[in-house]
C-alpha cells in the first residue's frame, strides 16, 4: 500500500509538469466559456516570421500609399524631445493582448521593423475570440525581443487575452513611469483616452488608432495571411503593406533615413510625404 501511494503521487507530480511545460507562454491558454475557448499561444514557425520580414521589394513598391479609406497615415508630431534608449533612436508600442485592432496593427509592425532588425520569439495567437470583431489572427510581443543596430524597439503588452469571456483579462506587464507619461500625453493630445493600438516613433510619429480594419483578416489563418502577402491587389496585402511603409517612414525619420536602402524606396518616401515628414 506504501508502495502504491508513492507511485499515485509520482503520477500526479509528472501530469502537474507536464501541464505546466505543455501549458503554452499566453495566459488563458484553452480556458472555455459556453464552447468558446480562449485562444492558446504557441511559438510562430520561424518560416512564417522570414515570410513576413522578406515580403518582395515589388510588392512594397506597388502597394506604396493606399487609398486613406483602406489605412490611415500616422501622425507626424514636429518639435519634440527625441525619444532614445541605449544611444538609438526608440520605438515603443503599447498594446493588449486582447485587441482586435493590435491583432492587426502587428502584422505592419513586424514587416516594418524587420525591414530595420531581427525578432526573436514571436508567438502566434489570436485576439479576444469575445470581442468584436472576434479571434483576429496575430502574434503577442509578450515574450519576443528585438534587435537592430539603427532603432531599439520597445514592446509593450499592457493587458493580456480575454480567459474565460468578455472583460476577463489582466494586467500582463508594467509601464515605466516614461512609458505612461508618453502613452498618457500623446494619445490625449489627440482626443484618445490610453486607448490601443499605440506607436510612438522616437516622439516623431505616432500611431494612436487603427490603421486598419481588423475584419480583413477574420476567418484566416496565420499561414493564409502571409500566403497572401505575395499579391498587391490583395486587401489583406494592401492593408498590411500599406500600414508597414507608414511605419517604415516613421522609423526613418529617426534614424538618419538608414539604411539606405530600404529608407530610400519610392513607397517609403512616398509614405513618409503622405504622413507629412519633411524631407
Amino acid at each position: 500500500m506504501a508502495f502504491a501511494a508513492i507511485v499515485v503521487v509520482v503520477l500526479v507530480v509528472a501530469v502537474l509538469v507536464v501541464v505546466k511545460v505543455t501549458g503554452g507562454s499566453g495566459s488563458g491558454s484553452g480556458t472555455c466559456l459556453n464552447g468558446v475557448c480562449a485562444p492558446p499561444v504557441t511559438p510562430a514557425p520561424a518560416s512564417l516570421v522570414s515570410e513576413l520580414a522578406s515580403v518582395p521589394a515589388s510588392v512594397e513598391q506597388a502597394v506604396g500609399v493606399p487609398s486613406s479609406s483602406l489605412v490611415v497615415a500616422p501622425t507626424y508630431v514636429p518639435g519634440q524631445q527625441p525619444l532614445t534608449s541605449g544611444g538609438k533612436p526608440e520605438a515603443l508600442f503599447i498594446g493588449a493582448e486582447f485587441c482586435p485592432y493590435c491583432a492587426a496593427e502587428r502584422w505592419a509592425m513586424i514587416v516594418a521593423f524587420s525591414r530595420f532588425g531581427t525578432f526573436s520569439g514571436l508567438d502566434e495567437t489570436t485576439s479576444s475570440p469575445w470581442d468584436d470583431p472576434s479571434a483576429i489572427p496575430t502574434f503577442t510581443f509578450h515574450y519576443a525581443t528585438y534587435s537592430s543596430s539603427v532603432v531599439d524597439f520597445t514592446m509593450v503588452e499592457y493587458e493580456s487575452n480575454d480567459t474565460h469571456g468578455l472583460g476577463t483579462r489582466h494586467q500582463l506587464q508594467r509601464l515605466t513611469t516614461q512609458q505612461n507619461d508618453l502613452w498618457s500625453t500623446y494619445d490625449s493630445k489627440f482626443g484618445e483616452p490610453e486607448g490601443f493600438p499605440f506607436l510612438d516613433m522616437g516622439n516623431k510619429v505616432i500611431v494612436y488608432s487603427p490603421s486598419y480594419n481588423p475584419e480583413v483578416l477574420s476567418g484566416y489563418t496565420q499561414q493564409a495571411i502571409a500566403a497572401q502577402l505575395t499579391n498587391p491587389k490583395s486587401a489583406i496585402t494592401q492593408s498590411i503593406v500599406g500600414t508597414a511603409n507608414y511605419i517604415t517612414a516613421g522609423i526613418c525619420s529617426i534614424t538618419g533615413q538608414q539604411p539606405g536602402s530600404v529608407c530610400s524606396a519610392s513607397a517609403v518616401t512616398a509614405a513618409a510625404k503622405a504622413i507629412g515628414i519633411p524631407s
